[in-house]
C-alpha cells in the first residue's frame, strides 16, 4: 500500500436509531485498520470511539466515498450481514464529476473491474 494519509474529517453519523448507525465514509479512509501500526486509522476506530457497541456489517474500498451501515446490536449485525451476503442490499452509486458534462444524467450499466 503507498503512503497512508486519511483525511482529518469528523465523524459524519447520517443516522442511528437502537439497531443501526449510518455513516459517511470519506475518500481516503481505510474501513478497517490494514496491518501495522500506520494504518490503523479507519472508520471502524472512529465509529467505535463514539459508539462503542457499533458492529461492521460491511467495508468500502479506501478510495470510495459513501454510506457505511454498522449494526448496534448483534441481532442486527447478523440479519443485515445476511442481506449483504445474498445481495438484496439494494446499491446505488453517484459519481461526482467535474468540468462540463453535455448530459443532465446517463447510466452506466457494466460491472465494476477489479483493482
Amino acid at each position: 500500500m503507498d503512503s497512508y494519509a486519511p483525511p482529518d474529517t469528523p465523524l459524519d453519523a447520517l443516522h442511528f436509531d437502537h439497531e443501526i448507525l449510518l455513516v459517511n465514509k470519506p475518500s481516503g479512509l481505510l474501513s478497517v485498520p490494514g496491518k501495522g501500526a500506520h494504518l490503523a486509522d479507519c472508520l471502524v476506530a472512529r465509529v467505535q470511539a463514539a459508539f462503542p457497541e457499533a458492529l461492521l456489517v460491511h467495508r468500502l474500498d479506501r478510495d470510495t466515498s459513501g454510506v457505511m451501515v454498522f449494526a448496534l446490536t448483534r441481532h442486527a449485525q447478523r440479519h443485515l450481514g445476511l442481506q449483504f451476503e445474498k445481495r438484496q442490499v439494494k446499491k446505488v452509486y453517484i459519481a461526482r464529476v467535474y468540468g462540463e458534462v453535455a448530459e443532465r444524467q446517463g447510466r452506466v450499466d457494466l460491472p465494476l473491474i477489479v483493482d
